[in-house]
């Protein structure tokens, strides 16, 4: 009996609500950690941080589904390296920054830590971002040259790795 094929979309969905699914439950457990472990070091920022930590947190949100958004729309891939982009991805928040779903979830999840006023979720945040940092660093421009060749190599010599320059840009 054979199986039926898979349609490729509906492997993105799936990818893609997988995704979506799995930094809702790690905003979870952020928040979890905030309380659980309150009594270790609390971020004293009064009113100044329930605005600025629900800010962060909604801009970060907001720039990672952008981010999978524009991926799906115009690379027609997803973040997932089983469903990858087709094509390099150059525009919307990627002529800003290389990385800016990494750059998103990284001001979610510190957003949270500044909400909570968790000095532990802000640290933890802070350690695990830069370890995973090293690993995009490392990899994915690895094998973004691989599969893009010049067309990425040029797109970097352009574009910042994480953090958006607005101002200088080429070709502006």
């Amino acid at each position: 009996m054979n199986k039926p094929r898979q349609h490729p979309d509906s492997l993105r969905q799936r990818v893609i609500a997988i995704f979506f699914l799995g930094l809702l439950l790690l905003a979870g457990v952020a928040t979890v950690i905030g309380w659980v472990f309150d009594e270790w070091g609390r971020i004293q920022l009064g009113w100044i941080g329930q605005i600025f930590g629900p800010a962060l947190t909604v801009a970060g949100f907001a720039l990672v589904v952008w981010s999978v958004q524009v991926q799906y729309s115009l690379g027609e891939g997803t973040p997932a390296p089983m469903v990858a982009t087709q094509r390099l991805v150059s525009s919307g928040p990627y002529a800003n920054t290389r990385n800016p779903m990494t750059l998103g979830a990284l001001l979610m999840y510190l957003g949270i830590g500044i909400w909570t006023s968790s000095a532990v979720v802000v640290a933890l945040t802070l350690i695990v971002f830069s370890l995973l940092l090293v690993y995009i660093y490392i990899h994915e421009t690895r094998e973004l040259s691989e599969r893009f060749g010049e067309t990425y190599l040029e797109y970097k010599k352009h574009t910042p790795f994480l953090i958006p320059r607005f101002w200088n840009r080429q070709g502006q």
